[in-house]
């Protein structure tokens, strides 16, 4: 770190004060039309800087390099405001200012900026959402620019698996998460992901392409279905539409490279590109392990890209993400200190390939009328092999392997129409067919290498859906969001209306009460519906899982940089599939692996329930430092189909984050920043295990299924980061030391049949990683 210090400032003596255009536009929150003569200002080095917005609310004005306060204001309308934007000289600031009409008009008024660093862009969600801000969520260590890391600083979010980032909502199952990307709802977009899962080792999506985003623990506005865990709507930037730019960045996550600008020198039209290749291989050559993978080396490189085509009355957006990767695993059975004779390991091959190309295209009727069209294409592949390996290598038998594949084509369309101050109305419809393929093999002891067919199907199913939502604002301070969501799975002729009802109360300019509740379903995962036995598919009638949710939430804002959010929620899970063949197993149990074994029968007689209070104290980085703490007391519980009532898998009871970092300027326009994280929860469960007496074989207790518990998850990290303006471009360094106490956090078990007891396999220990940016 010293040496990283003392090489920076070898160069902070050619850094120059200067200044960077920070441009965009003020729209309408809910319809998107563009304001015409709204102020925005920037305040910077105790200087104010102001711009007034054109005919299509476009603005741009010259700002120092470094931090500025950014405000917007527009009459009838609530102010806006922005605190501690960074203006870097190799980029421009583009944003998106989004102004939202008052219902009470005054002759005289005076403006005053709301600062809602935490409100959900969204403004139909009520509780159980908040706006995850890229540039300061970024900061965050540990986070590794994963989104998936970053949520899950946040409260109702337990994530205690280093090599993995799946989201944990409130002790419900990953599969209940949903991930949209620009408003298209998306397969798993992270790499060593499979289907029927929503994690993997590291996120597709980094988030230098990303502007402010939502995420969702539950309770959902009406136009969202098909899920009940939660929800994470990702928002692609547009590129640069005045000024070619350009991204080289090298760190853990790989190699990357982006470029952003205008097609021609009179057009508005702008693209995006972003490209990554991991080079994790080259680190393992001269020596550095990537922990948490078995020894293994992970590979994978992805692409993105959005164009943009602002018209007159319309826009035209493209976007696609692609990406593969693949990972080989192998248990050490050489190592005497864990293995014994008679013991059995395993060598995990597995490979995903995703794509996805969509289109949207928005049409403005008129200052309050606007419609959303989208229609989109993706693919997405996973492979595994594995292979069973005896003590000392003695043995290797090829044991199970899969390879599937889900493919979607999906069409929607949503009408916004703000009909007055008071009243507005969202409505839309769409349709997804899916055509899925699916083959996997067991190859019993008795042949070995002789495949026991389980699945080989190719099926096409269709998802049919569509919502209504109202929201009536009685004046500034009260408003109500009636609405519903519907949907028809053609596969089986399942079909669930789900009413909503949203509800917020401001009342005071510190104080809000928000409460939402409504019926949520979701699809089962697609190889649960095509397990075929004896040439039938004897799941096709499962129905979707159900949940009925409530959350209220108090969010007091005790200054402008300071808050406090508590938040009480239920949620009662029915309709659940369960296994009559084994009746102390649930769907709530699958997921947050590599792959869940989907090949059994089920039925829907399985119900759950999970209760919990979330607190977060948070205070937003202004005068140089930030600090968040995130607290979550919390029970998740089911029942199989035998009816008893057991701890669901993710049951970890607790979870505390806490996130604290501190900014200072050094010479010239040089920024250095320190960021630490905190993290102690509660683990995943897992089932009592014992040899049968021919020390060949394993049975697991069911009866005491999730009875034992993982050790506590803790780790804390570090990270160092520099930033530095010069003239014509700007550069990054970033240091991070992950797991800074050294603490042996169990990532997976396994049972010993010689030594009839759990052996574990830790995650990452300490580590040192680093990289470098540069933006020109």
């Amino acid at each position: 770190m010293l040496t990283l210090i003392a090489f920076h400032f070898s160069f902070t003596c050619f850094a120059q004060t200067g200044m960077q255009t920070v441009r965009g536009t003020v729209n309408d929150k809910q319809t998107r039309t563009p304001l015409i003569g709204a102020v925005v200002s920037i305040r910077a080095e105790k200087e104010t800087y102001y711009a007034t917005s054109d005919t299509g609310g476009n603005f741009a004005l010259q700002a120092p390099v470094g931090r500025c306060h950014v405000s917007a204001s527009y009459l009838g309308y609530d102010g806006y405001s922005l605190d501690n934007l960074l203006v870097h000289s190799g980029k421009e600031a583009v944003l998106e200012i989004l102004l939202e009409e008052k219902v009470t008009h005054l002759d005289e008024i005076v403006i005053t900026p709301k600062v809602q660093k935490d409100a959900p862009l969204n403004k139909l969600a009520t509780a159980s959402a908040r706006m995850l801000s890229t540039e300061e969520a970024d900061r965050y260590a540990g986070s590794w620019s994963d989104p998936a890391r970053m949520v899950s600083n946040l409260a109702g979010v337990a994530s205690a698996n280093d090599s993995r980032n799946d989201i944990v909502i409130r002790g419900n199952s990953p599969t209940g998460v949903q991930w949209r990307l620009d408003g298209f709802e998306i397969a798993n977009p992270n790499h060593f992901g499979s289907i029927g899962e929503t994690g993997g080792n590291i996120g597709m999506i980094n988030t230098n392409q990303l502007t402010n985003s939502d995420f969702y623990t539950g309770a959902f506005p009406a136009e969202f279905g098909n899920l009940t865990s939660g929800l994470f709507d990702l928002k692609l930037r547009n590129g640069n539409s005045h000024k070619r730019e350009y991204l080289l960045s090298m760190g853990f996550n790989g190699l990357e490279a982006g470029a952003e600008g205008r097609f021609t020198g009179s057009s508005n039209a702008s693209y995006m590109i972003n490209g990554r290749y991991s080079f994790l291989q080259s680190l393992h050559a001269i020596g550095l392990e990537v922990s948490g993978t078995k020894g293994a080396v992970p590979m994978y490189h992805d692409v993105s890209m959005k164009l943009n085509f602002p018209m007159k009355r319309s826009n035209l957006s493209l976007i696609a993400l692609a990406g593969a990767s693949k990972i080989n695993m192998k248990d050490d059975m050489t190592d005497d200190s864990e293995w014994a004779a008679g013991d059995w390991g395993q060598e995990i091959a597995m490979r995903n390939q995703q794509f996805f190309v969509g289109a949207s295209y928005t049409y403005r009727f008129d200052n309050n009328t606007r419609l959303e069209n989208r229609v989109s294409a993706q693919r997405f592949s996973s492979a595994i092999d594995v292979h069973a390996l005896s003590y000392m290598d003695s043995t290797r038998n090829r044991y199970y392997d899969t390879d599937m594949s889900e493919s979607r084509v999906s069409y929607s369309s949503k009408l916004i129409k703000k009909i007055n101050a008071k009243n507005s109305l969202n409505a839309g419809v769409g349709a997804d067919m899916y055509i899925t393929a699916l083959a996997d093999n067991f190859y019993p002891d008795t042949t070995p290498n002789v495949p026991l067919p389980l699945r080989s199907s190719n099926n096409t199913s269709s998802l049919l859906r569509g919502f209504f939502q109202w929201q009536h604002k009685f004046n500034d301070r009260v408003s109500l969001l009636p609405g519903v969501h519907a949907q028809l799975f053609t596969l089986n002729q399942d079909f669930s209306v789900e009413p909503r009802l949203g509800f917020q109360w401001k009342m005071t300019p510190a104080l809000t009460l928000g409460a939402s509740t409504g019926l949520y379903s979701q699809l089962q995962p697609f190889p649960l519906y095509f397990y075929e036995l004896e040439g039938e598919l004897v799941n096709k009638d499962v129905g979707m899982s159900r949940s009925w949710q409530t959350a209220l939430s108090v969010d007091n804002k005790i200054s402008s940089s300071w808050r406090v959010k508590t938040e009480l929620y239920y949620q009662l899970q029915y309709n659940v599939p369960v296994i009559p063949e084994t009746p102390e197993e649930s769907v709530i149990n699958f997921g947050g692996d590599y792959a869940s074994q989907w090949s059994y029968a089920f039925e829907n007689s399985g119900k759950g329930y999970s209760y919990g209070v979330e607190l977060t104290v948070e205070k937003f980085f202004d005068k140089d430092w930030y600090w968040m703490l995130t607290a979550s007391l919390y029970e998740a519980k089911y029942r199989g189909y035998d009816g008893v009532l057991r701890n669901s898998k993710f049951n970890g009871n607790f979870a505390l984050n806490t996130l604290a970092g501190y900014e200072f300027k050094l010479a010239g326009n040089t920024l250095m920043s320190f960021n630490i994280k905190i993290a102690f929860m509660g683990n995943r469960r897992y089932t009592p295990a014992q040899s049968l007496p021919n020390k060949v074989d394993i049975v697991y207790d069911f009866p005491h299924i999730n009875t034992l518990q993982l050790p506590s998850y803790f780790r804390a990290d570090f990270n160092v980061n520099v930033k530095t303006s010069y003239k014509k471009f700007s550069h990054e360094y970033f240091v991070e030391i992950d797991n800074l106490t050294n603490s042996k956090n169990v990532w997976t078990q396994h049972y010993s049949i010689t030594q009839e007891k759990y052996k574990f396999t830790y995650q990452q220990m300490l580590s040192l990683m680093g990289g470098v940016r540069l933006y020109f």
